[in-house]
């Protein structure tokens, strides 16, 4: 018997761990019940400790599963006439770390964790898209809701996403906001990639509500804000 699996989690040795890890993911894979612990503690050291080493392990267990999420999207076959696969997996990757990393998320499931690792690939896709759209001047997909107001695509650039967030109450507006407007997502979609995080898609119609009225109320000051960036 390996004496390294005796040890508690956070003493073993990256080795270890990742043979472990890949052990219970091919349970999970199965469907069988399976142990998260082993590859929760290699994403804690690849986010939290900031490892580079588990960094790398967490990529290569990871990557056939965002590959395999790409070649199921919707605009699959749009998204690689403008980059290459490789492109979109390491984009994914990159924007799990810097979100895990800004938002101190942490995860208490394997599935919350790929779950939230497939919504960064998601928004990869959709950001690539928005950008060659308005350099083509294509016309993109409509993915908000019917009765509500639109955004702009230009949503997601710093300045504009810094206001909204100065008038936004809490985190939890925050969050549906950057979900809902960034990354395109309606409200069953936000469900199923950000599980344990809303009670229901009504928690998160109401929260958007909420978020449409601030900026109603406040769109002379927004407005004002992003022409005194645009003139500096």
């Amino acid at each position: 018997m390996n004496i390294e699996i005796e040890k508690p989690i956070g003493e073993m040795t990256l080795t270890t761990l990742t043979e472990c890890c890949i052990r219970e993911m091919s349970k999970y894979r199965r469907k069988e019940p399976c142990d998260d612990s082993y590859c929760l503690e290699i994403f804690r050291r690849a986010v939290q400790l900031r490892d580079n080493d588990a960094w790398i392990v967490l990529q290569r267990q990871f990557s056939d599963n965002v590959r395999l999420w790409l070649g199921g999207h919707s605009h699959r076959e749009l998204a690689l006439r403008y980059e290459a696969e490789q492109t979109y997996v390491d984009d994914a990757f990159r924007r799990f770390w810097q979100a895990v990393s800004d938002q101190s998320l942490t995860f208490s499931t394997v599935a919350s964790a790929l779950s939230y690792l497939r919504l960064c690939l998601h928004c990869a896709i959709m950001d690539t898209l928005r950008a060659f759209a308005r350099a083509n001047v294509e016309r993109m997909p409509d993915y908000g809701h019917p009765d509500e107001p639109q955004v702009e695509d230009r949503y997601h650039e710093n300045e504009l996403w810094e206001t909204i967030k100065s008038i936004l109450p809490g985190e939890r507006e925050q969050r549906v906001a950057y979900l809902h407007f960034h990354c395109n997502l309606k409200p069953r979609e936000i469900i199923r990639y950000c599980p344990g995080e809303f009670q229901c898609e009504e928690e998160i119609y109401r929260l958007k509500r909420n978020i449409m009225e601030r900026i109603l109320r406040n769109a002379d000051k927004i407005r004002w804000k992003l022409d005194g960036s645009m003139s500096a």
